[in-house]
């Protein structure tokens, strides 16, 4: 969201959540990250983390590949910011 992003971040995860549908197999969670050194997604299922091959495995379930799925999330949060930018 640029260098002003932090004015909208807050308002912009409550637009995602309602905007963005999530699949079948994948519920969305978009909060605000203030800490740049956090990463940008977590994986959980519960309240467990998950390590990278648990998401794998998790996502060859539904023959999902985690690039393929993270490429999909970009797509739609791109969309999803102009939206939200388009707005203001």
């Amino acid at each position: 969201m640029g260098p002003t992003g932090i004015d909208f971040v807050e308002g912009f995860c409550e637009f995602a959540q309602k905007k963005i549908k999530a699949p079948v197999y994948a519920q969305f969670g978009f909060v605000p990250r203030y800490d740049k050194a956090l990463p940008e997604r977590e994986y959980k299922i519960g309240n467990k983390n998950l390590s990278d091959a648990q998401v794998m495995a998790f996502l060859d379930k539904f023959d999902k590949d985690k690039s393929d799925f993270e490429e999909q999330i970009d797509e739609l949060l791109s969309h999803a910011i102009d939206a939200y930018l388009d707005r203001l």
